[in-house]
């Protein structure tokens, strides 16, 4: 019996040493930037991205607004709408970038010390519930650690594969605000933008046919950033819940559903 006790002893006192080093060693790495530079870098690169983007969208938007006639209008009220779902896009990615260590920091320093320690009160008393317990806060840490960094793998594998697209777009959104330039110069003059349109040897429907081009391409390039940046992230997402959830028996998206539906109950009007 003494020997048995020593076991669970000796076994508990290791259980301390990997919470210790998990909450003192482990996190301080998992939470340290330049653990996450590789990383970091790529979502502040695509952030410069997204805010070119956003910027040559707005610029293109107002120089087609300067084209004779109103031909290109509804082109200009969708460019401009572009503005508002690429800074959504910069959103997520700012997001992503913080929780890379926010994670680490909740896995290692929060719910691995927490697992080790109800397997170790397990040792002597209720094992049967405290250490499947301890197992799924131990998957759940896992998962929310990993979760980040895989996505933005995946995330970044598309990526490049569209980045001379994402650039084209960009210089393309240049090319059509410098060549329309010189029109914002002649106000609402019709003869002279006649002229400045004879000048830089474009007619009014070349730009426009341009401008649609640009719009296109702004259209595809959306697509991707919001594959890149927010969908493929969220299905990576799904991924993991749907292992924990046959590894553990732990469904977190039907507990978050349940969370989401309780306010609308709670202030629902009480039925006479």
């Amino acid at each position: 019996m003494k020997e048995e006790t020593a076991k669970k002893l000796l076994v508990c006192a290791i259980l301390l040493l990997v919470a210790l080093v998990s909450a003192l060693f482990i996190a301080r790495r998992a939470t340290d930037v330049s653990a996450h530079a590789a990383m970091s870098a790529s979502l502040d690169d695509k952030a410069e991205t997204v805010l070119k983007l956003s910027a040559g969208s707005a610029l293109v938007s107002a120089a087609v607004t300067m084209f004779p006639g109103d031909m290109a209008t509804p082109i200009a009220e969708k460019l401009a709408d572009f503005t508002e779902y690429f800074l959504l896009i910069l959103c997520v990615l700012y997001t992503e970038k913080y929780l890379l260590t926010l994670l680490g920091a909740a896995a290692f320093r929060v719910l691995i010390p927490a697992a080790c320690v109800l397997f170790g009160v397990g040792m002597f008393r209720n094992p049967k519930t405290l250490h499947p317990l301890a197992a799924k806060l131990t998957a759940v840490a896992l998962v929310l650690y990993f979760v980040i960094p895989l996505s933005l793998q995946v995330s970044d594998m598309v990526y490049r594969a569209y980045d001379a697209s994402i650039e084209q777009t960009i210089t393309s959104a240049q090319d059509l605000t410098q060549k329309t330039a010189p029109l914002s110069e002649t106000g609402e003059d019709k003869g002279l933008i006649a002229s400045v349109l004879d000048r830089i040897r474009e007619t009014a429907g070349t730009l426009t046919d341009k401008a649609a081009d640009t719009l296109n391409r702004f259209v595809e390039t959306l697509a991707v950033m919001i594959m890149t940046s927010c969908v493929i992230p969220l299905l990576v997402l799904l991924f993991f819940l749907w292992a924990l959830k046959q590894l553990t028996g732990i469904d977190l998206a039907a507990r978050m559903r349940r969370r989401a539906r309780r306010p609308e109950k709670a202030h629902a009007p009480d039925e006479e």
